[in-house]
């Protein structure tokens, strides 16, 4: 990203491309294609106050800085603009708020962001790492003295004489050639009258500050308003989909079961009816004399298993198939100890061995009994 740094006060700017993940800075020489405008206004057309609260709320913060500044500035709210910032000590809110008039704002119109020249002096102070200094800024036809402890500014004066200088005092901006001996703030270009367009360069690294146009909180509840748009249409979609899939799922299971039932009637063919094997016996037989060429061991076969069903009342028979060579037994019984014990009973006079048996969804076993005709 590429920033204008302007410092409306000495009508000087520098381009910086700032890397806002590294921290970084890179001042460029020639004028880029595009970049961002950030203004820094002058001190001398800007009233600050400080305030403090006890508490960190951000919501009761603003309610309390617009009742102040109402209480404070006798001039109608709606021809104000102001910004703040907060440092939180010691379970306080420490609030230091710029105030400008709306019409001294209405001129500048390719902003992205308007700052106080304050912060940007502030800044500057940070990105060398001195945390609590004083700041003398010699602008165009002003003084601006600063007081700055903790990385937070403690006072701020617009003066028209030269204030005490001790120590712990900088000297900005367009510096008399009396002073220039004392400590000066520099910035990567070596010169101090360019350190408020470089504190707005620096803008794009360190959000420290203020911006009366608002836009970064306007952007913030945009992004607020997107990101609840997105969860809600996702949360929608994602029921959608659930559903979908729900109603695809039901109809596959019902597919499914539609398909095993086929497959189970035609399988094993169970009617449901149950079979006395001596009345299905003489159905056989009238089919013997109706014309079928089997022979009269039929007749003992059919004897045989009901003289020995008789030993197993919880074993019932549905369907007997008998041939000249074998016979098939198939029907249900309460255990499959209850088959072993019945195919081997059966196996005394005609060697049997059992071909299939199934659970039944009823707890029951279901079987298939085959046999040897000799």
């Amino acid at each position: 990203m590429v920033i204008k740094g302007i410092d409306l006060g000495l009508q000087v700017w520098l381009f910086g491309e700032v890397n806002p993940l590294k921290k970084e800075v890179k001042l460029l020489k020639k004028e880029p294609k595009n970049f961002k405008n950030i203004y820094a206004f002058p001190a001398s057309k800007s009233t600050f106050r400080k305030y403090t609260f006890p508490f960190k709320d951000k919501n009761k913060i603003e309610k309390a800085v617009r009742t102040q500044i109402q209480l404070d500035i006798p001039v109608e709210p709606d021809q104000l603009e102001y910004g703040y910032y907060v440092h939180h000590n010691k379970g306080k809110s420490e609030v230091f708020c710029v105030i400008v008039r709306k019409e001294d704002l209405s001129s500048i119109k390719d902003a992205e962001i308007i700052d106080s020249e304050i912060f940007s002096l502030l800044r500057v102070a940070r990105y060398y790492g001195i945390k609590s200094c004083k700041i003398i800024h010699f602008s165009e036809d002003y003084i601006l003295y600063l007081q700055i402890e903790d990385d937070f500014i403690q006072q701020a004066r617009v003066l028209s004489s030269v204030p005490e200088i001790d120590n712990e005092t900088y000297l900005s901006g367009k510096i008399p050639e009396d002073l220039k001996n004392t400590r000066i703030l520099k910035n990567p270009e070596e010169n101090p009258v360019l350190n408020v367009a470089f504190g707005a360069v620096l803008r794009g690294i360190d959000d420290t500050g203020v911006d009366f146009l608002h836009k970064a909180e306007s952007k913030n509840t945009e992004r607020l308003i997107k990101g609840a748009i997105y969860l809600f249409t996702a949360v929608v979609l994602i029921n959608i989909a659930l559903f979908v899939k729900l109603f695809l799922l039901e109809k596959q299971l019902k597919t499914v079961k539609e398909k095993e039932k086929e497959i189970f009637m035609k399988g094993f063919n169970y009617t449901g009816e149950i079979f006395d094997p001596l009345e299905q016996a003489k159905g056989k037989l009238k089919a013997i004399k109706e014309g079928s060429s089997i022979s009269t061991d039929a007749v003992d076969v059919l004897s045989f298993i009901a003289k020995e069903k008789k030993s197993f009342p919880d074993i019932k028979i549905y369907r007997i198939n008998i041939t000249e060579s074998r016979f098939i037994l198939q029907g249900t019984a309460h255990d499959i100890k209850s088959v072993e014990n019945f195919k081997n009973r059966l196996s005394q006079k005609y060697p049997a061995s059992i071909d299939e048996t199934v659970s039944t969804p009823d707890g029951k076993i279901r079987f298939s009994i085959s046999g040897e005709v000799k």
